[in-house]
């Protein structure tokens, strides 16, 4: 009894629906249509934001991905964030970025624009893989997350940026460490009295706030809640 060959059917039926030369011109075609979708994402994540929003289906949406501006504002401020355009982006997207992208304007059928980039502030500047976010303005300062990618944040971070998120913030650090340091005297030195481990506190104190806030200002940092949507590295 004679084989069937599975693939010389497949061609013989294939053939029956589509000559060789018609498929291959079609999936020129398709395969052009997908470049020319590809090359327009990707300028669009390079484009300057023009202050016009999406307009998404509404039914469409995943309520989990819609974001407030001061939401957002909280999160970039307690960790240290910037959310800025995506043209001021440096880092890597994910290779399956403009997909991604293309899928979801498919869904909502529209082209998507004006990006934005919730991230460190270094992405902005450098290449690094600290967890980024994609966002769509979408009207009304609210957000539609678009995709995240990258490492996740250790929650250690939210600790270590709390002294810089405003003034009073690393002033009460400042203070906090003054005391630190005036009780470590009162355990070295068990001699001192309680007037003298407050007179130690309190030139702890102007020596720290000095340290800190010089070393602060000199580098040109700026607090978290000045810089969160800042395009500036500095003041």
């Amino acid at each position: 009894m004679k084989k069937v060959n599975l693939f010389e059917e497949l061609l013989q039926e294939r053939n029956k629906q589509i000559s060789t030369n018609e498929l291959t011109s079609l999936l020129k075609n398709i395969w052009t249509e997908e470049d020319s979708k590809k090359e327009r994402i990707t300028q669009s994540l390079k484009d300057t934001n023009n202050g016009s929003f999406n307009q998404l289906k509404f039914e469409e949406m995943e309520t989990k991905n819609i974001f407030h501006k001061d939401t957002i504002k909280n999160i970039c401020v307690r960790y240290r964030l910037r959310f800025l355009d995506s043209n001021l982006f440096k880092g890597e997207y994910p290779k399956n970025i403009t997909k991604i992208i293309s899928d979801i304007e498919k869904k909502h059928d529209t082209n998507l624009n004006n990006f934005m980039i919730m991230a460190p502030s270094k992405l902005f500047k450098i290449k690094s893989p600290d967890d980024p976010i994609l966002f769509i303005p979408i009207g009304n300062n609210y957000y539609y997350l678009i995709h995240k990618w990258g490492e996740e944040f250790n929650y250690l971070r939210k600790l270590l940026v709390l002294p810089f998120k405003n003034i009073d913030n690393l002033t009460i650090f400042s203070v906090l460490v003054s005391v630190f340091f005036a009780l470590l005297g009162k355990l070295f030195i068990p001699s001192l009295t309680s007037s003298e481990v407050f007179i130690l506190f309190l030139f702890l104190v102007k020596g720290f706030i000095f340290i800190f806030f010089y070393t602060f200002f000199l580098t040109r940092k700026n607090f978290s809640e000045s810089i969160w949507n800042s395009k500036y590295d500095s003041f």
